[in-house]
């Protein structure tokens, strides 16, 4: 795992309004839900993509304001998804797979 320094960070690219968090709990195949609402942060770059990190996750979907996006429309890297070309305020939901089970990091949602 890359070391993160504070000297770093940057103002993130657009600001969380709300959460809503669904789960299907299963030991090792846990599906997760997510339905963000964002809007551009004031402070960023115009052009900023959203950056989503998360390890060890199987992208199932991703819809923008209820629309399914099509693979050509975001970067799906090992640790990073990235999605430019985003309105100043949208709902992204995201569903992704998780294996509780192996995650031994201890990190997100994991199984004791």
């Amino acid at each position: 795992m890359q070391t993160t320094y504070l000297k770093d960070y940057q103002p993130p690219a657009f600001l969380v309004e709300q959460v809503e968090l669904t789960f299907i709990l299963e030991a090792t195949a846990t599906e997760v839900t997510s339905v963000v609402h964002y809007r551009r942060n004031p402070q960023a770059p115009n052009d900023a993509p959203l950056q989503l990190d998360g390890h060890e996750l199987t992208l199932l979907s991703i819809k923008l304001d209820d629309e399914t996006l099509p693979s050509s429309a975001y970067e799906l890297h090992a640790q990073r998804l990235s999605i430019a070309g985003l309105p100043e305020a949208f709902t992204l939901e995201i569903t992704t797979r998780i294996n509780p089970e192996a995650n031994t990091a201890l990190e997100g949602l994991y199984r004791s």
